[in-house]
């Protein structure tokens, strides 16, 4: 017998998204970032990391590409998964936040603690720009 009290499990709604959705994510992304290493070079922070056997700077460079790059591997990955399985939504979140996670190893590599925390920042920043600003332009 059917319990009309009964609630089924709540299952997200997927809305189609474009091109243009996944852009601006990116672009906020990425804009973020910017304004993150902008204000740690105007407090004085130098964002160098061990790279073999010196160091390098963290420049704009790498600042802007990097978010642009996930950006739109994260957004053609999704796209991808939605047209293949029913579940793609839920298999992209559970990658997207693995790597997000991942990420967060290359910030153990800053040759000081400021610049350790804001890489760790930009870090957590970009992914949940990402991540969320990726998933929000799905669910309704």
């Amino acid at each position: 017998m059917n319990n009309p009290t009964q609630t089924r499990p709540r299952q997200e709604a997927v809305r189609p998204s474009t091109i243009r959705d996944d852009g601006l994510v990116v672009l906020v992304a990425t804009g973020v970032a910017v304004l993150l290493w902008a204000a740690a070079k105007s407090a004085g922070i130098d964002l160098d990391v061990h790279s073999g056997s010196g160091t390098r700077e963290v420049g704009l460079g790498s600042v802007i590409i990097a978010p642009l790059v996930m950006g739109a591997a994260a957004a053609g990955l999704l796209r991808l998964l939605e047209r293949r399985t029913s579940r793609g939504l839920r298999i992209w979140t559970g990658t997207a936040v693995t790597v997000w996670a991942l990420s967060f190893l290359g910030p153990l590599s800053a040759t000081t603690v400021g610049a350790g925390c804001l890489l760790a920042t930009l870090h957590l920043v970009v992914g949940a720009a990402l991540v969320g600003g990726l998933r929000r332009t799905r669910v309704a």
